[in-house]
């Protein structure tokens, strides 16, 4: 269950990511890019670790601020169970019995069978690309050596190595450490000194945005989640905002428009495939859009955007470590408060949030009986249900009473106050069984 809830969690996120993306549609495609990659490593990164965290700060911090007296820290302490994934804890969870168990198993075999055969197919992929890399003729003279250089001395990149490779795929970057270009033979005689540095500009963009670093996080997230359909569709908005950012950079540094458009054209004429796996090229899938922009006008880096990301990396931060830091003080400031209130003057009943309806027991059924229960439970302060008595019973002998027992603690309520606090209630129960 916590598998789902994660997952959710995870799809808002990204749903919430791109509603930002898309009012900033106008801003710098880095920021963009970055917003994406943080929707990424919600997948691999649970809320829960977070949350887990800021409750052992909290177990032995002194609480600086009241758990239990504003409005925010009560909806912090109270949020706690859907960062910590215990969203789903009181559901029912008879049916993971019998048939559901069994395609429970068939499910998971489908899980590590698939992801297993991915890891192979994508190691595979770097393996072909590295000895790609190792087949290649070192590059140390001429005009695409000297264009290299000029690129790597404009954006401030050093020790890019250089091999010339056969075949017709496009130029790509290779490698995480030591970054590698992989340059494809015959290319270079068909661009001008502009335009072949121009191209060099582009790859070195990637080397100093360590593109292949994001490149190998988003290639774990497909391993692992290959099922979800977002997370396809988020590898698709990662390049297409990378090839962004690294054109937006390239015409940042100063390069000619018209030449670094004519050399996209080039490559993308002259190359056949895309570039290797685990390699950051210079093609895409919307080239006349990418064209259109670096052709349009000036470059978008507006300043503004810049603060976006790291804001957004300190709600992610921060949000579920202060729900579980407050949780923590919520849960101590209840366990030092042993009294149990009953409604009435100044105090607030529990409210409901969550019903769970009672099911008859097998042999209940076949006895045909039909009745109220009534029962007594203690609504704690974090509002879970602790002690339950049975007040007025309806059937010891065939389970139905248990049934109810075990039923009321699957609820979720909201906890009573007093004075605006919330403390632990006992409250009055009836569960009607009746045979339809």
């Amino acid at each position: 269950m916590s598998v789902i809830a994660h997952l959710w969690q995870s799809t808002l996120f990204v749903a919430a990511i791109a509603v930002a993306a898309f009012l900033m549609g106008r801003s710098a495609a880095r920021t963009r890019h970055a917003l994406w990659l943080l929707a990424s490593i919600k997948f691999i990164v649970p809320f829960s670790v977070l949350t887990l965290a800021g409750a052992a700060l909290g177990a032995w911090t002194r609480p600086l601020v009241d758990a239990q007296g504003s409005a925010a820290a009560r909806w912090l302490a109270r949020s706690r169970p859907f960062f910590t994934l215990d969203v789903t804890s009181s559901a029912d969870t008879s049916w993971l019995t019998g048939p559901a168990s069994v395609i429970l198993v068939v499910m998971g075999a489908a899980w590590i069978g698939v992801s297993a055969a991915l890891l192979v197919w994508r190691f595979r992929q770097w393996r072909r690309t590295v000895q790609a890399g190792r087949d290649g003729l070192p590059l140390h003279h001429g005009r695409e050596a000297a264009a290299l250089r000029s690129a790597e001395s404009r954006a401030g990149v050093e020790d890019v190595a250089l091999r010339q490779v056969r075949g017709c795929q496009e130029p790509a970057v290779v490698g995480i450490r030591r970054a590698m270009i992989l340059w494809p033979e015959g290319l270079g005689a068909r661009l001008s000194d502009d335009e072949l540095e121009a191209v060099f500009a582009h790859e070195v963009c990637h080397v100093a945005r360590r593109d292949n670093l994001i490149s190998l996080i988003q290639v774990a997230v497909e391993i692992l989640f290959w099922f979800h359909p977002i997370v396809w569709w988020l590898s698709g908005r990662l390049v297409h905002e990378r090839e962004h950012a690294c054109d937006e950079e390239v015409v940042h540094m100063g390069t000619d428009r018209a030449n670094y458009a004519a050399g996209i054209l080039k490559v993308c004429g002259f190359c056949l495939r895309a570039p290797a796996a685990f390699a950051a090229g210079i093609g895409s899938s919307d080239l006349a859009q990418r064209i259109e922009r670096i052709l349009g006008g000036p470059s978008p880096r507006a300043r503004a955007a810049g603060a976006i990301v790291p804001a957004v990396v300190a709600l992610m931060l921060a949000v579920p470590l202060a729900a579980g830091v407050l949780g923590a003080h919520g849960q101590a400031a209840a366990a030092q408060d042993t009294t149990v209130y009953k409604p009435g003057k100044g105090i607030i009943p529990p409210k409901l949030v969550k019903e769970v309806k009672p099911k008859y027991t097998r042999a209940a059924m076949g006895a045909k009986i039909q009745g109220i229960i009534w029962m007594s439970a203690v609504i704690h302060a974090d509002g879970t249900v602790g002690e339950v008595k049975v007040t007025r019973s309806l059937d010891k002998v065939h389970g139905l009473d248990d049934e109810a027992v075990a039923t009321l603690k699957k609820w979720r309520l909201e906890p009573g106050l007093k004075d605006g606090k919330p403390v632990a209630v006992e409250i009055e129960v009836e569960m009607t069984f009746k045979l339809k």
